[in-house]
């Protein structure tokens, strides 16, 4: 095989597009253990107590020393994998500073225990690191009014919503604590001795996440934006449920049509692969049949007065984990804010302060 040919693979019913100078093997991180990725960034699994049951943390090795991406959430389980891939640390350097991506548990949960054990200082957007912050600080009580606030008006019935209420803060159990951080702001590099990672901000999955570019070598550590078999969670903001945030992820998913086939795609979540701008034409379609499929429902002649939780229903089945409900429910309120917005749907409150949802007929 000449350099730089492609061999096109099929793993798990997926075409991978796999590069003659990458493995196979590489395409896919180990849980332990950091494997290279390509010149200059490793990449480890750490297992995660939901049904997406695990994050890719990353190692770029850079001109002033290691840096880590991304932390993992605060456990027993987290840790005990840190101590073995700090034990084991591929490139013999010192570890020189912390970055995180976004404010999701996944991603931040584990930074201080981290931070504190290598002694390194923490950066992270200041949007992303402020929203954690906020949440975080919110007590049991005020944390459970706003959640159940939203799910009244979600439609959802008040026995569930003292059962949400009543959990606390949510947010607070995976995240626990947080340390002091240095805000990262654009333009923002990371030099190597193959080249220059670039740091962008996009709003969709998070306010403002951070992920990282190479236009030279076509690599894209694309974070939680752009993975390459599940789709996003799109949502609202919890307290901000009127945010129109789909439509921000559309903007970011038009301008990953600036890339092209061959560009390597790294997500934080299973594996990489190559061709971004196909995988975001198909989220694209995606969303666009969820949104046919909301306005579907008004095609009946007794829908009327529909609820976000009939949405949600609608797209995602029943679902019993309140973990899965607070996503779902929360990205099935985005994809209706995004029909208010064109028009296509008109929102008005009952008498009982739930919101509902008609066919916009004027």
């Amino acid at each position: 095989m000449k350099l730089g040919d492609k061999l096109i693979i099929k793993d798990q019913k997926k075409m991978i597009i796999k590069d003659s100078l990458i493995s196979e093997k590489s395409l896919r991180p180990e849980l332990g253990k950091f494997n290279k990725l390509t010149d200059d960034i490793y990449w480890a699994k750490l297992p995660l107590p939901f049904r997406l049951d695990h994050i890719n943390v990353f190692l770029i090795d850079s001109i002033e020393g290691l840096i880590i991406i991304d932390c993992g959430i605060k456990n027993e389980v987290t840790e005990k994998n840190w101590e073995k891939l700090l034990r084991n640390l591929p490139v013999k350097k010192e570890i020189t500073k912390i970055i995180v991506s976004h404010h999701h548990p996944d991603h931040i949960g584990f930074a201080k225990v981290l931070s504190k054990k290598i002694k390194v200082n923490v950066y992270a957007p200041k949007i992303e690191f402020s929203r954690s912050k906020t949440i975080l600080n919110l007590p049991d009580h005020e944390y459970g009014n706003i959640i159940t606030s939203a799910y009244k008006k979600f439609g959802f019935s008040n026995e569930f919503n003292s059962i949400i209420y009543n959990q606390g803060n949510y947010y607070g159990h995976l995240v626990k604590e947080l340390p002091d951080f240095i805000p990262i702001s654009l333009p923002y590099e990371i030099k190597t001795n193959n080249g220059v990672w670039k740091g962008r901000f996009d709003t969709g999955h998070s306010p403002s996440q951070l992920s990282f570019y190479d236009e030279k070598r076509k690599l894209f550590l694309c974070i939680d934006f752009l993975l390459p078999r599940i789709t996003p969670n799109i949502s609202v903001g919890i307290e901000n449920i009127d945010q129109d945030i789909l439509l921000k992820y559309f903007e970011y998913l038009e301008s990953i049509q600036k890339m092209d086939e061959d560009w390597l795609v790294i997500p934080s979540h299973e594996y990489a692969y190559y061709d971004p701008v196909k995988r975001a034409k198909n989220l694209i379609i995606h969303h666009n049949n969820r949104l046919k499929k909301i306005l579907s429902i008004f095609t009946d002649s007794d829908a009327m007065n529909v609820t976000t939780s009939d949405v949600l229903k609608e797209l995602f089945g029943d679902l019993e984990d309140n973990h899965e409900i607070f996503h779902a429910s929360c990205e099935a309120r985005s994809h209706l804010n995004y029909l208010i917005s064109k028009q296509q749907l008109v929102k008005s409150v009952n008498d009982e302060g739930v919101e509902i949802y008609n066919r916009n007929i004027s």
